[in-house]
């Protein structure tokens, strides 16, 4: 089985778009979206229809579940809660539905899908390190656990309980007894200086793992930006990749 595992839209659907159609190019056979499909971008409720009709799994991300109104947004920057307090209001009731249906973590076979972490996925805690990477692996018993939410694509392998390593390129193929922890990066937000939006494919035959980017007219999703006045720092960093 190919995976086709994506997260962090963001709402820029041109990033989607572009995702979804090198996913259909490389035969993914089954998609799955690892949360925050809103926030920060113009295209909410576009990006909500077009990941409900084309995922066969979704998660509940921390930027969907304050769109809803389940979670203040004060822990987010200024930019972030402007941005996710106008989502919150053109969010239609459809897209609504979608997103309460979202469960915070799936699994499948020997595969594990969450948003931020798998240690309490509620609590949004962020996977930055090596250590913090490490101490996840407690949490889940799948040989695989598939994150987002930092925006940066990284894989972790855990050889033994006394070994940790981050890969040093974006393709990996596990070999027996070794688990990972893989984030995917981000569709509509990279924040690793790259402005391509990120994915992840897994093939489950040969246990090979890759981190894919693919191009997507970033222009057409900052002019919708600007007419609807969103702020300068969120159009520009779309173009950096940060």
């Amino acid at each position: 089985m190919k995976y086709g595992i994506f997260s962090d839209i963001h709402g820029n659907l041109e990033a989607l778009q572009a995702v979804m159609s090198k996913m259909d190019e490389l035969g993914v056979q089954r998609r799955i979206c690892l949360g925050d499909v809103v926030g920060y971008g113009p295209n909410p409720n576009e990006c909500v229809e077009l990941v409900r009709s084309r995922a066969d799994i979704s998660i509940l991300g921390n930027h969907d579940s304050v769109a809803l109104g389940w979670e203040a947004s004060e822990s987010f920057n200024f930019y972030a809660r402007r941005a996710i307090e106008w989502t919150r209001d053109v969010l239609s009731p459809a897209s609504q539905d979608f997103l309460k249906k979202l469960r915070y973590l799936e699994t499948e076979d020997d595969l594990c899908f969450v948003h931020a972490s798998p240690h309490s996925p509620a609590d949004w805690y962020y996977i930055t390190d090596l250590e913090d990477a490490a101490d996840s692996f407690n949490f889940f018993r799948e040989k695989i656990c598939f994150i987002g939410h930092t925006h940066f694509p990284v894989m972790v392998v855990r050889e033994n309980d006394q070994t940790f390593r981050i890969c040093d390129s974006y393709a990996y193929q596990a070999r027996e007894g070794e688990r990972l922890l893989v984030n995917d990066g981000s569709v509509g937000q990279p924040r690793d200086r790259n402005p391509q939006a990120g994915f992840c494919i897994y093939d489950s035959e040969t246990a090979l793992v890759e981190i894919l980017r693919v191009d997507y007219p970033v222009k057409v999703t900052q002019d919708k930006m600007r007419e609807l006045g969103f702020a300068d720092f969120l159009i520009h960093r779309l173009e950096e990749g940060r």
